[in-house]
Parts: structure tokens; C-alpha cells; sequence
């Protein structure tokens, strides 16, 4: 029975996919669920290390046979611990393959094989390279399966996640705005030039897109067209190269990776071909940070989420939601999806596009680039939009047919605006510290009136400061943090199975920007220089309403918490006033709490 005092139903989870072009249909028959297994935070192994190379015989003793499967050890190799891990990531490889197309499947050992649910496809045409997150057997090995001919397996670990991370270890993941920060093609974050022959390519990675205390960051790496196969490794600057991560073909080749970041702050680029210049395309998704911060803890889970080979082709330049939340044991809200994209069938050569639902369509970025009549499998991980679902966009110009495969979930940084998986609640900013900003400009200071006379021979050179008045320069762009009204609410699940509960808010409140330091400007001022410098949307003011409710998922045995409120951003700030003689004031420092939305924070315990 399900203990709690709210509202509560039964979930029927199924995958819901709509196109852009309004053509609606289902695909419940394509999800496949699978046990999940919990994991927790990530630790790179750098460099790099090979654990199975069946041309050498190493870790699996001979190329693998057609519908066969293999076993191979990866607890204790290559650097990873040998106890203490739930889950690796991999650098996956299949090379002189003799089918005209095929694909792996690899699963922890000991456990029900999750078919379908492939993590690389490859042809006897060139050597495949893709990247997984596999969760480990109780036994510390991991099983392989091969559906067609005979290939060699080559697996290079990466890293690893410990079994016992929660949400104030190092180690977890934190989502960003994905980004372009490299394209050698026009010179987009570094030289417009190719990398030559064995050259390498220093790239920054701190504090670019937000990025701070990274161990590692995670990212598409794309090699377009570059002319003859040729493989592309990624490593921590200053460190050694490892083993590649990228095995690229003749044609364009993106693969998602995880590449440590050096104490620099800087990854590098190595061209691993010694006869020809390559270009290079990076875009970021986001970074595992060293620090202790609460950001996301990882749960491996395996199932098909989208096949549209059940139903319908994804037309030319069209997408496609696919539904992440309530599937494997996901919850409602997370942070992002860890997905193998695999495109099958296409009438021409693209790219994907991946981002949340409900958000606009990034204009640069890109996964999974295809070529005509070919299987191609792409890693990415993902941040879930509207409903905890993803939008995939098919750029080419004709229809593609579209295999979504989970291979785990991320929950979310413990002062995220949309909900979170944490032990603890969202911690509210300190109101003994904070005051209510004037709305009048007058009221805004304690400074002299500002002078109307002309300017004196103090004056820069006698220009005249036309621009005189209160200054407001925002600096640094904090935490989001949720101040809530009325007690937080709780729901346990004492079922064996997954279900949901309805929360419903019991007080409301009006919040304003509240702040501490002496503001030269109004409140309405402070928000247009905030939403200038961020590009966020703010408000003066916001009322949290009564009645307000959200619905949430509760795993077996679990309790959720939830609490309803206004959410806020720290944001620093400086403030003075600037004289019509040119001189200013002394600045003063400005930390504001200003309100942005009126929302739910839920977690798990």
C-alpha cells in the first residue's frame, strides 16, 4: 500500500513519439524495460587503457563468431578498481568484419541479456569505433554478443563509476549548454587550419560554457571528411595520449567520448594519421566536476526507448520527441539520459541534432553523422526537456529510420530549478542577510543627488559624462535557489513496483529581488542588466499560487519530497553612481537573489 496523504494513481509507462510535421503515433511495443542498476559518481582513468584486443588475444582469446557471445573481465583491468565500481565507460571498436552489416550488444554479466538494445553497428567496410556506458556483473565482467560474421573486438576503458556515489561526491555529472567551441573548418575556437600528420591541438576547456573544476568533459568529437580511415585521440594536456578515441572512416565520422581535462585546464587533440592533415569539430554537453557539489549521480539501465522501424521513417528535415522519464526506473525529473542513437535506412548522408523538448533547436551542434544506405551508432548524452523528453532532429534531405537505446540516467545538480534526485533538500539563500530592493531610483541610495551643473576641470579632458546616474554591472552568474512557502511534503512508496504521487502546494507567497550590498539603481534596472549579460528572464517580483500541483514518480521502497516555492539567482554585481563631471562614486558590491520562476523541487530519498 502507498503511504501518504496525496493523491496517487497507477503510472502505465509508454513511450509516446510525435513529429514536428503534427504525425503522432506510439510505440509502447518497441520499449523494452530491463532491471537497473544503481551507480554513482565517475572517475577517469587517464590515459586510456585497453582491456579486449582479440587480434592479440587479449581479453577475449579470438575475433567474435556470428550470434555468439563472449565474456570479458573488467573489474581489476586496465586501472579499474577491482570492487567498489558499478559501471565503465568504454572506447568500443570492431575491425575487419566480414558481415555487409552488424552490430554489438553488451550487457553485465550474470543478467538477462536486454535485447534489443545494440551499442555499436559496423560493416566489412572499415573499422567502427563507438562509445558505451555499461553497467558491471556481480562477478566484475561484462558480455559482448555479435549478431553477424565474425569481427574483432578492441574495448579501451575510459573510466568509471563507483557503487556507492551520492550527491556530494566528486565525480558527478553537471549538464551545460551545449556548444561549438572547436571547428578547424573556419576557425571556430582555434587556428583555421587542419591538424597535421601526427600534430595535436590544445583545446580550453575551463571556463568556457559555464565549465569549472572539471575532472573530465564529455563531447562530440567529429571528423569531416577527411578523405582515407585514420583514428583521432583525445587526452588531459600534458598526460599521455592513451588509446584513440576515435576511429574514423573515410567519410565524416562523429563519436561522443569522455576526455580528462588537464590541470591546465586544456584537453588535446592528436591527429593520429601520419599521412594526412584532418579537421576537427568539438561540441560540449557536459563535464564530470572534481568537486563536492551535489551535481548528478549516475544509474545504469538498458531498454529500447524508439525504434521507428515498428511505425514510421522520420521525414527530411523533421524531428522527433522521444519520451526518457518513466522508462527503466527513470523519474520525472533527471538530469540527463545517456542514449545510443543508431540511424539505419537513410536515403542520404546527415547529421543528428539532439536537445530538450520544448526548447529551441540548437543551430550548430550536432551527433551521429550518417552517410547513404549505412548503419551508424552515435553516443550522446542528453538533458531532458518538457515531460522528461528529447527532441532528435533529422538533417538531411531525405527519411532516416531511427534506433533511441538507453544505456543510463544522471540525476540532477541539487540546486537545479526543474527537480532533483539528492538526499538532502535545496538549501534557501540566508533571509537574515538579505533586504528587499527599492523600486525607486531615489530610494535606491544614500549618495548626494546627482549634480546638474556642467563639468568642472576635473573632468576627463572636459568631456561631459551625459551617461550620469547609477550603474549596475552584474559579474558572476550563481546557483538557482528555491525559497518555499509552507512546509515540504513526502510520499513513500511501499510497493514492489514503480508509482506516482500528486503533490499540491498549501501556501503561497509574493517574492521579490531580495539582496545584500547598497544599490545605486532600481530593481527594474538590476533585471535588465541581468537579462542582457545572461539572457535570462527575470522579474521583479513573482507569486507563488496556491493550489499549484505536480506529479511525480516513486521507485519501489522509495520516499519523494517536494517542495513548492519561487526559484532564484545568485548573481554578483557591482554598483555605483556615475557623476556628470565624470567622477563616480565608490562601487559597492551588489549579490542579489532575483527571482525567475515559481516551480516545484523534488527529491529522493
Amino acid at each position: 500500500m502507498l503511504l501518504a496523504r496525496h493523491a496517487r494513481h497507477r503510472r502505465v509507462s509508454w513511450a509516446v513519439v510525435f513529429f514536428t510535421v503534427f504525425a503522432c503515433f506510439g510505440l509502447a511495443s518497441s520499449t523494452q524495460a530491463s532491471a537497473t542498476t544503481a551507480s554513482g559518481d565517475f572517475s577517469a582513468i587517464s590515459p586510456s587503457a585497453t582491456i579486449v584486443d582479440t587480434r592479440s588475444g587479449l581479453g577475449v582469446s579470438t575475433a567474435l563468431g556470428a550470434a555468439s557471445t563472449n565474456v570479458f573481465q573488467v573489474l581489476g583491468e586496465g586501472g579499474v578498481p577491482s570492487s567498489g565500481v558499478s559501471a565503465v565507460s568504454l572506447d568500443i571498436t570492431a575491425a575487419n568484419a566480414t558481415s555487409s552489416g552488424s552490430y554489438l550488444e553488451l550487457w553485465p554479466d550474470g543478467t538477462t541479456r536486454p535485447y534489443p538494445a545494440s551499442a555499436i553497428d559496423f560493416s566489412s567496410s572499415a573499422d567502427v569505433s563507438n562509445s558505451a556506458i555499461v553497467a558491471v556483473g556481480s562477478d566484475g565482467k561484462i558480455d559482448v554478443s555479435n549478431s553477424s560474421g565474425t569481427a574483432d573486438l578492441i574495448v579501451n576503458v575510459n573510466g568509471y563509476f563507483t557503487s556507492d556515489g551520492d550527491a556530494t561526491s566528486p565525480g558527478g555529472y553537471v549538464p551545460v549548454t551545449q556548444s561549438r567551441l572547436v571547428d578547424t573548418r573556419n576557425g571556430t575556437g582555434a587556428p583555421q587550419a587542419q591538424i597535421a600528420p601526427g600534430g595535436t591541438l590544445n583545446v580550453q576547456i575551463d571556463g568556457v560554457d559555464g565549465i569549472t573544476d572539471e575532472g573530465s568533459v564529455y563531447a562530440n568529437i567529429t571528423v569531416p571528411s577527411p578523405g582515407s580511415a585514420g583514428t583521432l585521440y583525445a587526452y588531459a594536456t600534458g598526460g599521455s595520449a592513451g588509446q584513440p578515441a576515435v576511429d574514423y572512416k573515410s567519410v565524416t565520422t562523429s563519436q561522443g567520448a569522455v576526455i580528462p581535462v588537464g590541470a591546465n585546464g586544456q584537453i588535446t587533440l592528436k591527429n593520429g594519421s601520419s599521412t594526412q592533415s584532418v579537421d576537427v569539430v568539438l561540441d560540449v554537453y557536459g563535464y564530470f566536476t572534481q568537486a563536492s557539489s551535489g551535481d548528478g549521480v549516475f544509474t545504469a539501465a538498458q531498454g529500447r526507448l524508439l525504434d521507428t522501424r515498428t511505425s514510421t521513417a522520420i521525414p527530411a528535415d523533421s524531428s522527433v520527441s522521444v519520451m526518457v522519464a518513466g522508462n527503466d526506473g527513470i523519474p520525472a525529473s533527471f538530469g540527463a539520459a545517456v542514449l545510443n542513437l543508431t540511424t539505419t535506412g537513410q536515403q542520404n548522408s546527415g547529421y543528428l541534432r539532439v536537445w530538450p523538448t520544448g526548447q529551441p533547436m540548437p543551430s550548430t551542434t550536432s551527433v551521429g553523422n550518417f552517410q547513404v544506405d549505412t548503419s551508424t551508432a552515435d553516443l550522446v548524452i542528453a538533458q531532458p526537456g518538457d515531460e522528461g523528453a528529447v527532441s532528435i532532429y533529422n538533417a538531411s534531405g531525405g527519411t532516416i529510420q531511427l534506433i533511441v537505446d538507453l544505456q543510463g540516467w544522471f540525476s540532477l545538480d541539487g540546486n537545479d530549478d526543474s527537480g532533483a534526485l539528492t538526499t538532502q533538500p535545496p538549501v534557501d539563500p540566508p533571509e537574515t542577510d538579505l533586504t528587499d530592493a527599492p523600486t525607486d531610483p531615489a530610494a535606491a541610495s544614500s549618495e548626494p543627488a546627482l549634480p546638474t551643473d556642467a563639468p568642472t576641470g576635473i573632468a576627463p579632458a572636459g568631456v561631459y559624462c551625459d551617461t550620469a546616474g547609477g550603474v549596475y554591472k552584474p559579474t558572476s552568474l550563481g546557483g538557482k535557489y528555491i525559497h518555499s512557502f509552507g512546509p515540504w511534503q513526502s510520499n513513500y512508496n511501499g510497493t514492489t513496483h514503480n508509482e506516482t504521487t500528486t503533490f499540491t502546494a498549501e501556501a503561497s507567497g509574493t517574492l521579490g529581488v531580495s539582496l545584500t550590498g547598497s544599490l545605486k539603481v532600481s530593481a527594474n534596472e538590476l533585471i535588465a542588466r541581468q537579462e542582457a549579460t545572461y539572457g535570462i528572464n527575470f522579474s521583479v517580483s513573482l507569486t507563488a499560487k496556491l493550489g499549484n500541483s505536480i506529479t511525480a514518480i516513486i521507485p519501489p521502497y522509495k520516499t519523494i519530497n517536494a517542495k513548492y516555492g519561487v526559484w532564484r539567482r545568485r548573481i554578483t554585481g557591482t554598483s555605483y553612481i556615475l557623476y556628470s563631471n565624470c567622477t563616480r562614486s565608490a562601487s559597492s558590491t551588489i549579490i542579489s537573489y532575483t527571482p525567475y520562476t515559481v516551480g516545484w523541487y523534488t527529491w529522493q530519498t
